[in-house]
């Protein structure tokens, strides 16, 4: 592919914007609405069996599927999805910039406790707009997590979405990992409590929460296979000796996001932006406010970052984001 191309009649190819082992993400100009947009294609070529080419065409249009049907303006919107010369591809709302919450981090260290419970609550809103139509993200980590330069975070990146009635496990090889280890919930890696619901969300929410405060995910180990042991058998560092000024009600909630049984954890997102809320500071004069449709959620406060990152510091590789 090259700049200047167009796919399906209707989308110009302006430049990469990510890439990964089986695909890439180009910014393009829909020529029929006139407005920029971003393009995810697969490369069903690079695959090693045609097995493997199949089951990854069905889980990249269960991710169009599963997006198509979340309106929230904390989740990236689904345009169009199709085939093109073989390549599957997804469009997808362009949110301004390149940083991620990865980006934000890396950027401005651990965040500060009003930053990050705003970063929460937008993550919590997005979440609750996600279950509210049954899917499950089952990959919430920093990279998945886009910051707009005013501040607004958009969850994208649904590959690995569980789909209402559907088996978690019935696009996936066996054998193969499902999420990011540092932000898996335990329950995602089989054994006990192996049921992955809504829940498995909040797990990786909390660890999110953990990621921000502290530049860290709450555990690490030499292996992956060893990180989740660690998920499944170790309780997390507390937040209070890594982080003195985080208020013991942030400390008691990612305490219960990241309970082993999912039992154990809040009931939904929704009560978890709510309790996030109580610690985002009020909004400056004139400055606006986000709703939160579809999630029955009384917004008192404002969702923005009080302080946006600067987008040109996101880590890149020539300028062009690797994406998993």
């Amino acid at each position: 592919m090259s700049r200047g191309e167009r796919i399906a009649d209707r989308y110009e190819l302006c430049a990469p914007i990510g890439h990964g082992a089986m695909g890439e993400v180009w910014e393009c100009t829909d020529l029929r609405l006139k407005r920029q947009v971003a393009l995810k294609f697969i490369r069903p070529e690079l695959l090693d069996s045609e097995d493997e080419r199949k089951r990854v065409i069905r889980r990249f249009r269960r991710e169009a599927a599963a997006l198509a049907g979340v309106d929230h303006p904390h989740v990236a919107t689904v345009h169009d999805a199709g085939e093109w010369k073989g390549m599957q591809y997804l469009v997808m709302q362009l949110v301004p910039g390149v940083a991620t919450v990865a980006d934000l981090v890396a950027e401005q260290g651990p965040l500060s406790m009003e930053t990050t419970a705003a970063a929460g609550a937008q993550i919590a809103a997005g979440l609750s707009a996600v279950h509210a139509t049954g899917l499950v993200h089952r990959d919430l980590k920093p990279q998945n997590v886009m910051v707009a330069p005013d501040g607004a975070l958009k969850i994208i990146d649904f590959g690995l979405v569980t789909v209402p009635g559907a088996m978690p496990t019935r696009l996936t090889a066996a054998g193969e990992d499902i999420g990011a280890p540092d932000y898996r919930a335990p329950e995602q890696a089989g054994g006990p409590h192996s049921h992955v619901d809504h829940r498995a969300d909040l797990y990786s929410l909390g660890c999110v929460l953990h990621f921000m405060l502290t530049e860290k995910p709450p555990f690490a180990a030499p292996t992956p296979a060893l990180v989740m042991l660690a998920h499944r058998n170790s309780a997390p560092p507390a937040l209070t000796s890594l982080r003195p000024d985080v208020k013991p009600e942030i400390e008691d909630l990612i305490v219960r996001l990241l309970a082993k049984h999912p039992a154990e954890r809040p009931a939904d997102a929704a009560s978890v932006y709510s309790l996030l809320a109580l610690h985002v500071p009020s909004p400056a004069p004139g400055a606006s406010w986000d709703s939160a449709p579809n999630t029955g959620m009384d917004v008192t406060r404002p969702f923005r970052l009080p302080s946006s990152p600067r987008p040109q510091a996101a880590r890149v590789d020539n300028g062009v984001r690797d994406w998993g």
